[in-house]
């Protein structure tokens, strides 16, 4: 089959690799419809954590159940379906308790080396272990498009929203409009907040921000900590949204929320240090929620949910659909911010 595979910092290449097949009896393997270009893949393309030459790249499907193992028992082939990024055991504690991010026996899709090996989805077919917790059904009405971002980045969105435990009449600062903070930030719109400000310096993001009815500031030319305190009657934000993964984000995310407010970080982090003044943060009585990666098992539901009813639309987020075969024209549009997100089609 042909598949989209890393072969060294800042270079990604289309190959021939072998297809993928049933190993255990909860294995599914899928046919992709779509799969996706995701920030967490440019950490890869850059180095920022290790991933192996040849390796098949991409978490973001939705397919048709190809084959099944013999012990799964929640699809059959012909069902469409999105995979989870995150493949949960589903039986551990962490798992349990809805916090299947921290699973004792995590694997991701195409995590590389440090998350199982896994081969990745941006490719025609994806083998999938523990088809049954991993694999979500697509319902009618829903196109694959749509449910393509319920497998991660909605997933998160929603996820950060909840973090935040935003309600009817909050006020929500998104830092950053990469497609995890626009969808963020459609999350809490959903949930009722207002308004819904979204911080970037990128003037297509924040075309798109506009389009999910959110508020865009650019910061090129406006401060953020005033136009967020201009929006709400001077306090700051209720929940502020580190969507980025970088210090200086966190630190906005901070200074636009408001005294006793939340601060909800869902962007990335590795190795970056950022110098924490504790009497500050104290004196502000200020909350901070980690998300870490996303549980997506345990937000999936109401995600997919708010795209069947029509609540969050994902697709403004698209810019460019490309075949397979053009995934590294992709991956250079999406490093160089001249797309939002790239669907690639097998």
């Amino acid at each position: 089959m042909r598949a989209v595979v890393f072969e060294d910092v800042g270079r990604v290449a289309v190959r021939d690799v072998p297809d993928p097949r049933v190993e255990d009896p909860g294995d599914a393997v899928v046919r992709v419809r779509r799969a996706a270009i995701c920030g967490t893949d440019l950490h890869f393309l850059h180095g920022k954590a290790p991933y192996d030459p040849g390796v098949v790249l991409g978490h973001e499907a939705v397919g048709v159940v190809e084959a099944v193992g013999d012990g799964v028992r929640g699809v059959r082939p012909g069902d469409r379906v999105v995979v989870a990024f995150d493949n949960a055991c589903g039986a551990c504690w962490f798992c349990r308790v809805g916090q299947t991010q921290l699973c004792e026996d995590l694997l991701m899709i195409g995590g590389g080396p440090f998350t199982g090996g896994l081969p990745g989805a941006q490719a025609e077919l994806v083998r999938v272990p523990r088809a049954d917790v991993n694999l979500l059904p697509v319902p009618e009405g829903v196109d694959d498009e749509r449910a393509l971002f319920v497998g991660d980045v909605l997933a998160t969105g929603v996820h950060a929203a909840a973090m935040g435990g935003i309600g009817a009449g909050a006020s929500v600062a998104v830092v950053g409009a990469g497609p995890v903070g626009l969808l963020a930030g459609a999350a809490a719109r959903a949930r009722g907040a207002e308004p819904v400000l979204v911080l970037d310096l990128e003037p297509r993001r924040l075309e798109v921000a506009a389009r999910l009815g959110l508020v865009p500031v650019d910061v090129r030319t406006r401060n953020p900590q005033a136009t967020v305190e201009a929006a709400t009657e001077g306090r700051g934000a209720d929940v502020s949204i580190d969507a980025v993964g970088r210090p200086e984000a966190f630190e906005t995310a901070v200074d636009v929320a408001r005294r006793g407010g939340t601060v909800v970080v869902v962007g990335v982090y590795a190795g970056e240090v950022a110098e924490v003044q504790l009497g500050v943060y104290w004196a502000r009585a200020l909350t901070l929620r980690f998300s870490g990666l996303c549980p997506v098992h345990a937000r999936w539901g109401e995600a997919m949910a708010a795209v069947r009813e029509g609540r969050i639309d994902p697709l403004p987020l698209v810019s460019h659909r490309l075949p397979l075969e053009e995934a590294p024209r992709g991956y250079e549009l999406f490093d160089r911010r001249e797309a939002t997100k790239v669907l690639l089609i097998p």
